[in-house]
Order: structure tokens, then C-alpha cells, then sequence
């Protein structure tokens, strides 16, 4: 949905196209190759001035993913960036771009999101990490462990933060047998049908794929 622009086009083309698609780059593309992408930040800056958008130095070369990658390449590629989109190529010739809020959007329509029930967030070492005896803990207690997500502690780089989704809302027995195996529980929360909107969901969504 979102055009490329020609290294010949002019800056107001530029300007107009972000304003209507409300992106802050737009790629840049010379016959079927990506060059980069072209920044909000660069057009309007008043120490810099060219009148065609090739003049300006261009970013995100490697901000791109192959035609058959998982969302999950695509989130992975767009955190290293911080862009709004991601080029999508294949062969090297260049096919489209795909947003990230397009991507956030879809994900927040699976289960992982879109159930009731809770999340729980532990905290271990990375040796003593297991997903199998997580997800019998949680199975012992008549749940179903929907995902999972692992990542640095932020205050203690030798432990790991686990963020589980649960399927139902009642954790408390699970949280004591997650304990009982050695997890320190430190948050939980439920995510009830009845009083979860949409930006809710969103939030919740960005907690478990915080990175």
C-alpha cells in the first residue's frame, strides 16, 4: 500500500506521501532495487536542502526481510531499526514494504492475545529455564500454556525474564507450583473479557513482545 519513491522524485512528493500514509520513511527504490529509505527527520531539516530525493543520504539499507520470513523476522528486523516498516524482497528485487502496525495488528488478533485468561512473568537463571517443565506445571493445574517469551533480565543480566500466557485467569495454584520448581513469580495479571478494549490489548501484545 505504501509506494516507493525514485531517487529523481522531488522532496514534496516525499512530504505528501508520508503525511497521507502517516509513515515517518518511505523506501527508496531504482529500478527494482531498494537504495534505503528516506527519513521525516532529513526532509524537514532546515541545515539541509536538496531538491531530489536520491541527493539525501538514505537509511536502512539492511532494514528488509525475504518474501517468505515469519512475522516474527519481521518484529525482530523493525527492533534493530526502529522504523515503521520493513522492506520485503525477494532475489534482491524489491516487492513492497510491510508495516508494522499492519504486523502488530494481525499478531494481536491470535490467541496468544485475543484469550482470556492471564499472564504470569517469572524470573530465573537461564540454565535452570525449562519449557517443558513450565508447561507441565501449568498443564497439572487443567490450563493451557498458549506462548512464551524469553529475554534478559533488565536488572540482573545473569538471570532471564519469562512472560507466560495462560488460558485461564485463575493462576494462583499454578504460580505455587511454578514456585515449588524453582520460578520466581513477579507479576500476574488477568486479562477478562468483559473489561479488556482494544487498547488494552494492544498493551498487552507490546508486554509480551517487549524485547
Amino acid at each position: 500500500m505504501v509506494p516507493p519513491l525514485k531517487p529523481s522524485d522531488d522532496i514534496a512528493r516525499a512530504k505528501q506521501w508520508m503525511d497521507e500514509f502517516r509513515v515517518k520513511e518511505l523506501p527508496v527504490v531504482e529500478g527494482e532495487k531498494l537504495l534505503g529509505f528516506v527519513s521525516e527527520e532529513l526532509l524537514y531539516d532546515s541545515k539541509i536542502f536538496h531538491s531530489e530525493v536520491g541527493a539525501y543520504p538514505l537509511i536502512g539499507q539492511s532494514c528488509l526481510i525475504a518474501a517468505s520470513s515469519h512475522y516474527y523476522d519481521i518484529l525482530k528486523v523493525q527492533n534493530e531499526h526502529r522504523m515503521d516498516m520493513v522492506a520485503v524482497i525477494r532475489e534482491d528485487k524489491f516487492l513492497g514494504v510491510v508495516l508494522i502496525s499492519d504486523i502488530l495488528r494481525e499478531f494481536a488478533k491470535t490467541a496468544i492475545v485475543n484469550s482470556v485468561g492471564a499472564i504470569v512473568t517469572l524470573q530465573s537463571s537461564l540454565n535452570d529455564y525449562s519449557l517443558s517443565e513450565i508447561s507441565r506445571v501449568v498443564e497439572m493445574n487443567g490450563s493451557t500454556l498458549l506462548g512464551a517469551n524469553v529475554k534478559p533480565d533488565q536488572d540482573d543480566p545473569s538471570l532471564i525474564e519469562i512472560v507466560l500466557r495462560i488460558n485461564h485467569q485463575d493462576v494462583n495454584q499454578i504460580a505455587t507450583g511454578l514456585a515449588k520448581s524453582g520460578y520466581k513469580v513477579t507479576s500476574s495479571f488477568n486479562t477478562e473479557d468483559n473489561s479488556f478494549d482494544e487498547k488494552d490489548r494492544f498493551g498487552l501484545l507490546m508486554k509480551f513482545l517487549d524485547p
